[in-house]
């Protein structure tokens, strides 16, 4: 026969093996809000303007008069160029490439409703290898953004990114 001491013992193993396996308490927000930077890093690989633009809202504004309907003043487009242009100097030596990494670090993030705030950082490598075996970094330039997000329907996206 249970006690009301051993139910809630009973409680308390149950509460804390839910949390633990993400049952309650999950940072959905915070998984959510970090996948929208795989899937610009994603963009940036594939050099798909269409993709990345999923991840911004249709409300976004900044302070540079940048909207969704401008592509935040081509931000992706000037990110691929970029990029396009180092693959043509790297591409007479088989021996380079060039590497994108998107993060939004959930450290950074504050969550408040349907609202957002954090950091975003976009990295691009240029990376020497030898028989591509032993690789390193020979140059790397970070780009970092304060970044509001908005949760539309079920979906994070961002609303405004400023470059800090």
């Amino acid at each position: 026969m249970l006690t009301k001491n051993n139910i809630k013992i009973l409680l308390v193993i149950i509460s804390l093996i839910l949390s633990l396996t993400g049952c309650i308490g999950s940072s959905t927000d915070e998984t959510q809000i970090t996948q929208i930077a795989k899937n610009i890093e994603k963009a940036i690989e594939k050099k798909d303007v269409d993709l990345f633009m999923e991840s911004i809202s249709y409300n976004y504004s900044d302070t540079d008069g940048g909207t969704y309907d401008n592509h935040i003043n081509g931000l992706p487009e000037e990110i691929f160029s970029n990029i396009e242009e180092n693959e043509d100097l790297v591409d007479i030596f088989s021996m380079f490439k060039i590497k994108q990494k998107v993060r939004i670090p959930e450290s950074d993030l504050v969550v408040t409703g349907i609202y957002a705030a954090g950091k975003m950082e976009i990295e691009i490598s240029l990376e020497g290898c030898i028989l591509w075996v032993i690789c390193t970094d020979l140059y790397n330039e970070t780009i970092n953004y304060n970044v509001d997000f908005i949760k539309e329907d079920d979906d994070w996206k961002i609303i405004s990114l400023e470059e800090i």
